[in-house]
């Protein structure tokens, strides 16, 4: 009897500690791993937000309307409803800019998988750098970046106050561009308006030069390549000491876009 009991109990024991792997083993593959939290990189997008992106003289010189337009409809009887129709300017804001931006004929945005805006990412941050002056592939060189990384660069942008700013910041450089597309990166990030500079656009019309290689050549050397380069992101000091960071950030699914507004995150 006292044998049997000490079977039984092993045998207990036993099918006990066996079910509790297994429930174990089942949580782990059918639970994803949750990110401690979600940070918001997308300002609201509003009918000012071109003009509090980048300023009236950015707009002016180039041509744009300040401001967007929604239009909204509400319906009161027989049941209420609110509509809209938006109008946006694609490449103000968080967006996305595909290659036929400044490609003839090259890819749109809606023909670009989900699968180039989602991936793990490395933040730089490079507040210190004057404004105007250009991201040099020595500031990327010797950093770790891997191949299929998102790579995210904090310049700390602020938009302009006065009538007569144009936008100011570190930009990225045609050679810091053509360095970190050869690793290759999956996508480059960042909160500039643009990713190159705006004063050197500008100098380039006065000076007559032309072809999209010459005036962008950070954004050719990503675009010619089918990579990502998504500007005008906020809040990206709140990832500042974080050493595990996944960016995703999809557009808007748009016929023959040149550009995708989206709505980014990090985890």
């Amino acid at each position: 009897m006292g044998v049997e009991m000490k079977m039984s109990r092993a045998s207990l024991f036993l099918l006990s500690a066996f079910l509790l792997l297994l429930a174990a083993c089942s949580q782990q593959q059918g639970a994803p791993p949750m990110p401690k939290r979600i940070v918001d990189l997308s300002p609201t997008i509003s009918e000012d937000l071109p003009l509090r992106t980048v300023g009236s003289k950015f707009l002016a010189d180039f041509g744009y309307p300040e401001r967007t337009t929604f239009e909204h409809k509400i319906t009161e009887e027989p049941f209420y409803a609110a509509d809209s129709f938006l109008t946006l300017f694609n490449h103000v804001g968080p967006h996305h800019d595909a290659p036929s931006h400044i490609i003839r004929g090259a890819a749109s945005t809606d023909q670009f998988p989900l699968e180039k805006f989602f991936g793990r990412a490395r933040l730089f941050d490079f507040r210190s750098k004057p404004k105007d002056q250009p991201l040099t592939r020595a500031d990327f060189e010797g950093t770790g970046i891997q191949p299929g990384e998102v790579v995210i660069v904090l310049v700390g942008y602020t938009p302009p106050t006065g009538p007569d700013e144009l936008p100011s910041y570190a930009y990225l450089s045609g050679e810091a561009a053509e360095y970190l597309a050869g690793i290759p990166i999956k996508a480059f990030t960042s909160d500039m308006p643009s990713l190159g500079s705006i004063r050197r656009y500008l100098r380039l019309m006065e000076e007559g030069a032309q072809g999209s290689e010459n005036f962008f050549p950070e954004h050719y050397a990503f675009l010619s390549r089918e990579i990502p380069n998504i500007e005008g992101l906020v809040n990206l000091e709140s990832l500042l000491g974080e050493e595990n960071i996944v960016f995703v950030g999809f557009p808007l699914k748009i016929k023959d876009g040149n550009a995708g507004p989206l709505r980014a995150a990090a985890l």
